[in-house]
């Protein structure tokens, strides 16, 4: 009669500790490390850097996540080398994007209110723009983090962002 009410109980164990088991290798298989350089952080699956190159004012990098074979969302993301303006990023940035999308019809969403992407308190702005046959969607974070100013540029297909993703870069991303 007791090892009936033992068998319960270790099935119980057996399952807790493989679905434990199998949570701690998905979050592995979910991320690839991307370092070079002075700067690290977790890339997502699906994700790629396309571009990363310094020059006098900073480093820059363009990440793109491809679904499909195709890019779904693009991330860019400034570390500039001196603190500067949280506003004068984000004005610089939307002045940029207006120019980029003089042709189609470009609006702002949101104006310079404050999130959070990742671990990094930051000052966002978000627009739209929109030629008639597509839209895209985008947001522009400013981050001040010790001597540096970081700019972060998301554009995507879709109005509501995931940002998980985003997350998992700018909670492990280390910059020396």
């Amino acid at each position: 009669m007791r090892i009936k009410h033992l068998i319960p109980f270790i099935l119980l164990l057996l399952i807790v500790f493989s679905c434990e088991k199998k949570e701690e290798v998905t979050k592995q298989d979910i991320t690839e490390k991307y370092q070079k350089e002075g700067i690290s952080f977790d890339l997502p699956v699906g994700w790629s850097v396309k571009q990363d190159y310094t020059n006098e004012e900073g480093r820059y990098l363009q990440l793109d996540k491809y679904s499909n074979y195709k890019v779904e969302s693009t991330m860019a993301i400034g570390i500039l080398k001196n603190k500067q303006s949280q506003d004068s990023i984000i004005d610089h940035q939307i002045k940029q994007l207006q120019f980029f999308y003089q042709k189609v019809i470009f609006k702002t969403l949101e104006e310079k209110k404050k999130s959070q992407l990742g671990k990094y308190e930051a000052l966002v702005t978000t627009y739209e723009a929109d030629d008639t046959k597509n839209k895209v969607y985008g947001k522009v974070f400013v981050i001040r983090e010790n001597d540096k100013t970081i700019y972060v540029q998301i554009v995507e297909n879709k109005p509501d962002t995931n940002m998980s993703d985003y997350n998992i870069i700018f909670n492990t991303i280390t910059i020396k």
